[in-house]
This record gives C-alpha cells, sequence and structure tokens, in this order.
C-alpha cells in the first residue's frame, strides 16, 4: 500500500508542485522560497523564481503560487485511542534509567543514517525527563528513575571533560555508565544545563510538595557550594548565568552562533523557574540576578528573532522547526511574548506551513486526498537522511495548537489583527469570534495536525521512529526515538488539558 500511495503521491506533485513558467514577475513584497546558501539551480530546481536583488529573497515564490497546504479535518475523534498513547508510554519508558544507572537512550537504534543513536545527549535527556514528569498522572511510579537521573547528573557535572570545554555543555555520554563520548562532534552545546534544570526543578518542587524537601537540600540545591558545587541544579543555572552568550552548536548539531532562538528562550524558561525556586530556597541573590538576566535575554529575543514576518531561529538559519519546539519547551507565563495565540506565532506557522508545504511532495499529496494538517521537519533545505518531515516536529507543531486552545478558553479570544493572521495561517476565510469557537478551531488544528501524522505511523505497531519519508510517507531513519515520544504524549497531554478548558470534560 505504501508504494501504491507513492505512485499516487508523483501525480500529486505534478499538479501541485509550483512551476517556474508560472508568473516570475517579481511581487511588491516577494515571499522567500529558498534557504541560506541556496543557489539558482536549487531554487529553480524546486519550481521557484530566481532574481538577484537588494535587501529582498533572490529566491522567492510565484506571484500566482497557493503556497500553504495545511488543512482543518477532524471529525471530533481523539487522534490516537488510549490503547495507542498507553503503546507510545510503555515504549517511551524503556528508553529511560538504562541499567538502573539514570541515563536515557536516544534511540536505542545502532544502525542509523547518522550512525548509533546509542547515547545519552544531554539536551535529549533533560527534555525526556521532563517530559516523563509532565505526562505521568501517577508521579510516585517514576520517583525512582528521576533519582536515578539526579545521580547521573551529578556524575556527569563532576567529570573531567576530555575535550577541554565545560562538562556542562558536552552534548553526549556513553551507556550505561557515562563516560564523555571521546569522539569528534559539534561542541560546545549550551542549552543543555538550562534545560537540565528545568527538568530537575519540576522534580525539586514536586519532592518539596511531598515530604522529600531532605532530598533537594542534600542533592539539588545544598545551599553549600562546596558540596556538590551548590547542588545538580543551582550548578546548571551558575552556568547559565557566566556562559548564557557563548558560541554554541545549534538544536541539530550543525552550525555554529551565538543567537539561537532555541537557546534563548529554554534560558529564559530556566531563569524564570530557577528565579522562582531560589525564593523557595531562601536564595534571593540568585534569584535576583537569574530574573535579571532573563530580562535581557527577553529583550534580545524579540529585537533579534521577530523580523516582522516570523520567528527565525538565527542569522544563518532563518526558517528552523527548532523555533516551534521552543515556542512550547521554553514559553513561560513571564515571558510576556510570544503567547501561543499571539499574532506573531499565527505569522510564524503561516511562513513554515509554506516552506514545509513547498519542501515536501508527501505534505501536498496528504492535503489533495483530503488529509488535513501538516508534516513539519528540521529547516527548508535539509539533507540529513534525505531530508525528511520529523516526528517530534510535526508533534511540537500539533502541542502549538493545543496550548492556543487552551490558552484561549483561559485568556479570551486574540485581538483582531491576531484573528486575521490565524485565518491565514489555518487557510481558512475567517477565524470565529467567541471564546468556544475560537478555541474548537485551534483544537481542530491540533487534531488535524495528529491524524495526519497518525495516517503514517499507526501501522508501526506504536513505535515512532524520527522521520517520515517525504514522498511516500513512511517511518525511517533512527527507530524508536525518545524525543519523537515526548513530543507526541506531550501534544496528548496538552490536548487533554485543551479538552478539558473548553468543554470542562475530561476527554474522550
Amino acid at each position: 500500500m505504501v508504494r501504491m500511495f507513492g505512485l499516487i503521491c508523483l501525480v500529486f506533485v505534478g499538479i501541485l508542485a509550483p512551476s517556474v513558467s508560472a508568473d516570475c514577475t517579481p511581487p511588491e513584497q516577494r515571499t522567500d522560497c529558498g534557504y541560506f546558501g541556496i543557489d539558482q539551480a536549487g531554487c529553480e530546481g524546486k519550481g521557484c523564481c530566481w532574481s538577484p536583488a537588494n535587501d529582498t529573497p533572490w529566491c522567492f515564490f510565484p506571484a500566482d503560487r497557493n503556497l500553504n497546504c495545511f488543512s482543518l479535518k477532524n471529525g471530533g475523534a481523539s487522534p490516537f485511542s488510549t490503547s495507542e498513547i498507553e503503546r507510545f508510554y510503555g515504549l517511551f519508558k524503556n528508553n529511560i534509567n538504562i541499567n538502573g544507572k539514570g541515563g536515557v537512550v536516544a534511540a536505542p537504534d545502532h544502525n542509523t543514517p547518522g550512525g548509533s543513536y546509542y547515547y545519552h545527549w544531554e539536551r535529549d535527556g533533560a527534555l525526556t525527563m521532563r517530559a516523563l514528569q509532565e505526562v505521568t498522572k501517577d508521579k510516585n511510579s517514576i520517583m525512582g528513575a528521576l533519582k536515578a537521573y539526579t545521580q547521573w547528573v551529578l556524575g556527569r557535572q563532576a567529570e573531567t571533560d576530555p575535550h577541554g570545554i565545560d562538562v556542562r555543555t558536552e552534548p553526549k555520554y556513553m551507556l550505561p555508565d557515562g563516560a564523555v563520548f571521546t569522539g569528534a562532534w559539534c561542541r560546545p552545546q549550551n542549552d543543555g544545563p538550562g534545560l537540565r534544570a528545568t527538568a530537575l526543578m519540576m522534580f525539586a518542587e514536586h519532592l518539596s510538595a511531598t515530604g522529600g524537601s531532605d532530598y533537594v537540600k542534600e542533592y539539588l540545591w545544598t545551599g553549600d557550594s562546596s558540596k556538590y558545587k551548590g547542588g545538580a541544579i543551582k550548578w546548571d543555572l551558575d552556568y547559565v548565568l557566566s556562559q548564557y552568550d557563548s558560541a554554541t552548536c545549534d538544536l541539530w548539531e550543525e552550525v555554529r552562533s551565538s543567537d539561537f532562538f532555541w537557546n534563548r528562550v529554554t534560558m529564559i524558561k530556566a531563569l524564570h523557574t530557577g528565579a522562582r525556586f531560589a525564593i523557595t530556597m531562601s536564595d534571593t541573590a540568585s534569584a535576583n540576578a537569574y530574573t535579571a538576566l532573563a530580562a535581557k535575554l527577553s529583550e534580545a529575543l524579540y529585537k533579534e528573532h521577530w523580523n516582522g514576518d516570523y520567528i527565525i531561529e538565527a542569522t544563518n538559519r532563518e526558517k528552523d522547526g527548532a523555533v516551534i519546539v521552543g515556542l512550547n519547551t521554553g514559553y513561560d507565563d513571564a515571558l510576556g511574548m510570544f503567547a501561543p495565540t499571539s499574532a506573531e506565532v499565527a505569522s510564524t506557522i503561516l511562513e513554515y506551513n509554506s516552506a514545509f508545504c513547498t519542501e515536501y511532495a508527501i505534505n501536498r499529496a496528504d492535503t489533495s486526498s483530503g488529509v488535513g494538517g501538516v508534516l513539519y521537519g528540521r529547516y527548508p533545505g535539509d539533507v540529513y537522511a534525505g531530508g525528511n518531515p520529523w516526528v517530534l516536529t510535526t508533534a511540537a507543531l500539533a502541542q502549538l495548537f493545543y496550548r492556543a486552545a487552551s490558552f484561549t478558553s483561559e485568556h479570551g479570544v486574540p485581538a483582531m489583527a491576531a484573528l486575521d493572521k490565524w485565518a491565514k495561517a489555518l487557510n481558512v476565510d475567517s477565524m470565529p469570534s467567541g471564546k468556544d469557537d475560537v478555541a474548537g478551531v485551534f483544537l481542530e488544528a491540533g487534531d488535524s495536525v495528529l491524524l495526519r501524522l497518525r495516517k503514517h505511523v499507526v501501522a508501526d505497531d506504536g513505535h515512532l521512529d524520527e522521520q517520515i519519508d517525504r514522498n511516500d510517507g513512511h517511518q525511517m531513519s533512527a527507530r524508536d526515538l525518545t524525543w519523537s515520544y515526548a513530543e507526541v504524549l506531550n501534544a496528548m497531554a496538552h490536548r487533554e488539558a485543551a479538552v478539558q478548558a473548553r468543554y470542562g470534560k475530561a476527554v474522550e
């Protein structure tokens, strides 16, 4: 059936792909069709127009091209059943606390296009342990894994890094024992400490509320700099304070910069959370320092990452799925910007819809065959393993829609300017005006995305891999990617919250 669908896909691509014979008269405002470093051949190969000019995209969409293939299609059913979610959760937990030593495997796959994924990545591990807490209703059932992870972090923080960098920015470690990976890699990666601190503060807050404050004071925030360097949380947050603007590798470990949106927004989240947590630990000096730096980074976040049309990841890679993941992972009410219903987020999704609809034949084929939603990848021009949609970035988009639904139910209807942007992003004539109806549209948008994802993963017995083939839609690359499970489970948890907020009852 997959091969048969691939043939159908070729037909749709011929109908829907842009053609260089289309209207290439430069419009008044060109819409960027390229990516950083694209040349004329690559541009025209995508069916786009090429015309060098000052201060405007050289590679741009034809004036008569309908770019956005997103569609709202859902009959009200949950994208995944209870049994399917339980299957995801079981496979997710299999990748946690390897051999009881606290490590998290990125994927139990030793033979991916990028080599073995059987390592603990600092970033993936932190995001996994945060997600585990967010999607597990019985927190007592995961206390053992969280304590093992705490000891894992303390062990890694105490290592001497063989690469001459601060070990807190070391990207990956051997399993099960945790020795630093000695091979060449993209180093340093300075998002790890903030992400780890955020996950551990969630754990510490639960411990403090359930009679476990002694463990917090022993290992997580000691109040004594000579003991675990102040504790696992404080030692990581102290790195953010001192090295927040250091040059680093991006989320995908491919390019370097000091201005990544992902790094900044997740650091701000860690600092805001850290300031609140430090107050509970009677450390006002740290709280004040975290708050001051969060304010400084927040100012840069808007000035340097909102270009008037969409949120950019960095100057050397503007359009990047890391932005979508970051809008979830890094959002905090104290941020005061880029709320899930904002006009800026709507404009970003519109731009990214157009980019990934153009990028992937499977998106155009799915839309033509009546499947709602859209699939997202890492970034336009990606070539890793063929450059495909990713499960995790697609699920992150769904989560963002569900969060917008809850935000609407809690805070009211977005301003008219934002609603107009949302109508364009969701490819509808107009948005409704009532709070419940707007929340319902966002719910339907999230469901549409996950239903498109479901179409391509449901045949794999609950397994979620890294990527979805850009042409025929089968799962591929790293098998059982832990981060894929984390994002899908988080999306479904946010769906449940959104349904509860919208209808006042539990999800069915």
